[in-house]
């Protein structure tokens, strides 16, 4: 292994690498992984937000600039008003107040009404601890419970139509081997995502249905460069075994790999660190995502990609003749690269 600074090399260009000598035990870790995912959700329960059960929404503008988001939220908190959730919106260095939305949510069996209630109390309360001269009510909204269950609906039904559309275009942009592998390996990164989120007790919003889809269009995009690479070395070297093929596929396209996902990693650090609130939640989520992803491409999608042909094999299907027939159809005209020689010094 080496790096180079210059033109940012992260691997020697002859880097090679038996990545699948260990799929056996990449599989079952995925799996596990999965399971316990599975598992805790179903005991803990996904923490949905405000935005799909419903609740109502306090605006603030408070002239002490002393209070700042924690301040607000153990504020918030000590109101009594069950589940809160606090943003800072706007404001700079400059600014002669802080404003900040404080989110109720509902709990089941509330009613608007209750709910309602509960977001005068908690503006008394706030009130009442800052001072009546230094808060300002800029606006109370009710969140309708049904418009949530719409949202909620609609974040799943977004999710399952790009797996059926990565599904058909895996499947017509390669070939049968290689589409389940794509679509396991996006419900894989997806649920172990899903499962830290509910751990840590992160609040599953309308932001975190965006990242999960941010998370599928980038686990797809770089599974799609390997395949790509797998296809064009098959397409070559058509008697080569799958195993072989795919570690050298896998070895060829690390550089991308890494640099690729080591910049977006470090956007979303900074993100997590300086970001808050939803913001801190979409981020954090899309930076596991983007780990587990690029861990499945490599150690979920190929590994199942194996199996795949080594399972249409015994049906019969035969990789290498569709390589030689796509030889064939080559132009007849087409000239040949030059290589160039040179003489040893």
């Amino acid at each position: 292994m080496s790096f180079k600074l210059g033109n940012i090399e992260v691997f020697p260009p002859h880097f090679s690498f038996d990545f699948m000598k260990w799929r056996g035990i990449s599989i079952g870790i995925s799996g596990l992984l999965v399971l316990a995912s599975i598992l805790v959700i179903a005991v803990k329960g996904i923490n949905y937000s405000i935005d799909f059960l419903g609740g109502a929404e306090v605006t603030v503008s408070i002239s002490d600039l002393s209070f700042d988001h924690t301040k607000v939220l153990k504020l918030a908190e000590q109101a009594g008003v069950g589940k809160v959730e606090v943003t800072t919106i706007g404001g700079n260095s400059k600014s002669s107040e802080n404003s900040f939305v404080v989110r109720i949510q509902r709990e089941r069996g509330q009613d608007e009404k209750e709910v309602s209630s509960k977001a005068d109390d908690l503006y008394k309360k706030l009130e009442a601890g800052v001072g009546a001269d230094k808060i300002k009510l800029d606006s109370k909204t009710n969140i309708s419970g049904k418009i949530g269950k719409e949202e909620e609906r609609k974040g799943y039904f977004a999710l399952l139509l790009s797996f059926i559309g990565i599904l058909i275009y895996i499947s017509l942009r390669f070939d049968s081997r290689f589409a389940p592998g794509a679509v396991l390996c996006l419900v894989h990164d997806v649920i172990i995502a899903l499962g830290f989120m509910t751990v840590t007790g992160r609040s599953f919003s309308t932001s975190s249905i965006a990242a999960f889809l941010t998370i599928v269009g980038y686990s797809i995009n770089d599974t799609v460069i390997v395949y790509d690479r797998i296809r064009e070395t098959q397409l070559h070297s058509p008697k080569m075994e799958i195993v072989e093929v795919i570690n050298r596929s896998i070895n060829q396209t690390m550089n991308r790999t890494v640099l690729t996902s080591a910049t977006g990693l470090g956007a979303l650090v900074v993100l997590t660190l300086l970001g808050g609130g939803a913001l801190e939640d979409f981020a954090l989520t899309m930076f596991i995502g983007i780990l587990v992803g690029t861990y499945s491409s490599i150690y979920v999608a190929a590994p199942l990609t194996i199996w795949m042909d080594q399972f249409l094999k015994r049906y019969g299907w035969r990789p290498e003749e569709k390589a030689q027939k796509a030889k064939q159809k080559k132009d007849p005209n087409e000239i040949p690269p030059v290589v160039i020689r040179r003489r040893p010094s």
